[in-house]
C-alpha cells in the first residue's frame, strides 16, 4: 500500500534520490547531460528551484526548493510550457487551445490550462515529469522498453537551515569522491558544484541562491556559494553552535548493531566521505525543533519513533525521522 510522500505545506526543501533499475551502470557522460537537460528544463516549467545535483553512473541526487503554489499569468504559463516543450510542441498546443477558443467551447480549452497548471508547483510532479521524458528519450535512441528506473524515487524534507541545506549539498557534492570517481569535488564534472567550479553559470546561479537561503541574504555571489560549499567538505561548520541548536545524541541503529566506532572526534569533511542512511532514505532530516514541528506528517504509526540520530556524531547538528520507504 502507497503512503503519502511527506510534503511541506507550501514552501518545500528536498533531497531526492532515484536509482536505475536492476543495478544497472546506464549512464555515460552523454547520458547524464541528457538527463540533467531535462531535469533543468522540468525545474523551470514546475517553478522548481534546483540549488545542487549530483549525477551518478547508476543513480541521481539533487537538492531543490518547491515554492508555494500560485496562480499564474497566461503569459507565464505560456512561457513555462515553452521551457519545458520547446517552441515547435509549445506553438502546437497553443494552437489546439485557440481552436477550441475559436470554435466556442472556452471551457475546454481552460479545462486543458488547469491539467497544465496542475503539474507546477508540485515535488511528485516535478520528479516525474523528467524521469519520464528521460525514459521515453532513452528507449527511442537504445531500442528499448519499459521504466529503467527502479521503482519510486526517495525524497526527505529537509529544514531550510544553514545546516541541513549545506550539509546536505556536501555529502551530495561528495558523491563521486566516495565512489572513487574524482579525488577533489571541483573536479566531478557532473554535480552541481564541480560544474560551477567549471564555469556552468546555470549550476552558479543555483549554488548562490542555495547559499543566499542558507545565510538569510537576499542574494549571494558565486564566490560566496564557492566558500561556503568548501568550508562544509572541509570540516568547517564542525565549530561549536549555540546549545540551544544543538541535537540530543541518542543511540541510533548503527549504534545498535555495533557496526561501527565511536565518532565524536571525526571532522564533518570526514563524515561526509562515508554513506550516511539519514540522508539516503525517505524521511523528515533537521534540527529538534524542526523534526517536532513538522513530526504529525508522519504515519501515525511511526510517530512515536519519529526523533532518531542522523549518526553519532554532534558536529552534524542534525536529527532524522525514518520509517518512510519509497513513497511519491
Amino acid at each position: 500500500m502507497r503512503r503519502a510522500r511527506i510534503k511541506a505545506d507550501g514552501e518545500g526543501f528536498y533531497h531526492v534520490v532515484s536509482r536505475i533499475g536492476g543495478r544497472r551502470f546506464l549512464m555515460d557522460d552523454g547520458e547524464k547531460a541528457i538527463l540533467l537537460s531535462l531535469v533543468r528544463a522540468a525545474a523551470a516549467f514546475s517553478g522548481v528551484e534546483l540549488y545542487t545535483y549530483a549525477m551518478m553512473d547508476n543513480h541521481f541526487h539533487l537538492l531543490l526548493r518547491v515554492p508555494r503554489r500560485e496562480r499564474l499569468s497566461e503569459g507565464e504559463l505560456r512561457r513555462r510550457i515553452r521551457a519545458l516543450y520547446g517552441e515547435s510542441r509549445a506553438t502546437r498546443l497553443f494552437a489546439r487551445w485557440a481552436k477550441w477558443e475559436k470554435a466556442g467551447d472556452p471551457q475546454r480549452a481552460a479545462a486543458a490550462k488547469e491539467q497544465v497548471r496542475a503539474r507546477m508547483h508540485d515535488l511528485s510532479q516535478f520528479v516525474k515529469t523528467f524521469k519520464e521524458a528521460y525514459t521515453q528519450d532513452y528507449n527511442r535512441r537504445h531500442g528499448n522498453t519499459g521504466t529503467i528506473w527502479e521503482g519510486r524515487f526517495k525524497s526527505i524534507l529537509l529544514e531550510g537551515s544553514c545546516e541541513a541545506l549545506l550539509t546536505v549539498a556536501g555529502y551530495i557534492h561528495l558523491n563521486p569522491v566516495r565512489a572513487k570517481m574524482a579525488a577533489d569535488p571541483a573536479k566531478a564534472r557532473f554535480t552541481g558544484y564541480g560544474a560551477a567550479c567549471a564555469g556552468d553559470g546555470t549550476a552558479r546561479a543555483g549554488l548562490a541562491a542555495l547559499v543566499a537561503h542558507a545565510w538569510r541574504r537576499g542574494t549571494a555571489t558565486w564566490e560566496e556559494a564557492e566558500t561556503s560549499c568548501r568550508e562544509v567538505m572541509d570540516g568547517a561548520l564542525a565549530k561549536e553552535v549555540p546549545e540551544e541548536t544543538q541535537l540530543a545524541v541518542r543511540t541510533g541503529p548503527e549504534t545498535a548493531r555495533g557496526a561501527e566506532t565511536p565518532e565524536e572526534s571525526r571532522p564533518l569533511y570526514e563524515l561526509l566521505r562515508h554513506r550516511r542512511a539519514g540522508f539516503l532514505h525517505g524521511g523528515i532530516l533537521g534540527r529538534t525543533r524542526f523534526l517536532q514541528r513538522m513530526g504529525g506528517l508522519l504515519p501515525p504509526r511511526k510517530r512515536r519513533r519519529r526523533e532518531g540520530v542522523l549518526d553519532r556524531c554532534p558536529v552534524l547538528h542534525l536529527a532524522s525521522a525514518r520509517g518512510v520507504k519509497e513513497v511519491s
